[in-house]
């Protein structure tokens, strides 16, 4: 008689489990659902093109130790991260990245060239 009971009490803890599954499960199908309407994959969302670009802004120091680190996502928009090595000193600046084109600032031909390379990653 106990020994029903529980096994009674097991199917049931069960069956809840079973329909939490399924009710998680229809919430993520739906939530997936809805990003592909509104076009938002986190994927889209993420960092996909990346160009690193080396070189010497001045004549005085040897080697490529500046750079420009440019990263994209699907619509072509991000960051340019620009450091700049002299002999006393490194300067780093930042600059944002809408649709391809620098966000109202003016690019040096080493970041325009640098966005160029990350546009050609696919």
């Amino acid at each position: 008689m106990l020994l029903n009971r529980l096994l009674i009490i097991i199917n049931f803890l069960a069956l809840l489990y079973l329909a939490f599954l399924v009710a998680k499960t229809r919430k993520n199908a739906l939530f997936s659902a809805k990003e592909k309407k509104n076009g938002s994959f986190l994927g889209e969302k993420c960092i996909q093109k990346v160009s690193l670009h080396r070189f010497n802004p001045f004549n005085e120091l040897g080697g490529n130790q500046s750079f420009v680190l440019v990263l994209l996502d699907s619509d072509n928009s991000g960051i340019i991260v620009t450091s700049l090595h002299g002999r006393k000193n490194t300067r780093i600046y930042s600059k944002r990245v809408k649709n391809g084109k620098a966000d109202g600032i003016t690019l040096s031909k080493e970041e325009e060239l640098a966005i160029k390379k990350a546009l050609k990653v696919s």
